[in-house]
């Protein structure tokens, strides 16, 4: 298991999304738990994002630190996200995490989903 937390480039979190993280894993009871991002098939372009909490890191995670906050990425989906940066929107009628993927080569047209 790759435990140790790199500042390395790979993951990395806006201010804004920093923010908004810390205050979810305190309202949740988990200050010290990690974010989990990731991929999955899904949708009509072929991956969308995942975004939970990681309490405890698995085997092949890859575990990034950015303003305080640690961002745990397995392996597989460390390919599709490689120098991914993730912010924080906060709209009059939508709020949500946003990734900004470098290696994002198409969008569906609702864009919930990616291709690489």
């Amino acid at each position: 298991m790759n435990t140790e937390t790199t500042t390395a480039p790979g993951i990395t979190m806006t201010e804004s999304a920093a923010e908004q993280a810390k205050q979810m894993l305190a309202k949740r009871g988990t200050p010290d738990a990690a974010v989990r991002i990731g991929v999955s098939s899904s949708g009509c372009s072929g991956f969308s994002y995942r975004l939970e909490y990681a309490d405890q890191l698995a085997e092949d995670d890859q575990v990034f630190e950015s303003h305080g906050v640690r961002v745990a990425v397995d392996s597989k989906s460390l390919l599709a996200m490689q120098g991914t940066c993730i912010d924080f929107e906060k709209q009059a009628f939508k709020s949500g995490f946003k990734f900004i993927n470098p290696r994002e080569k198409a969008r569906c047209g609702c864009g919930e989903s990616f291709s690489v």
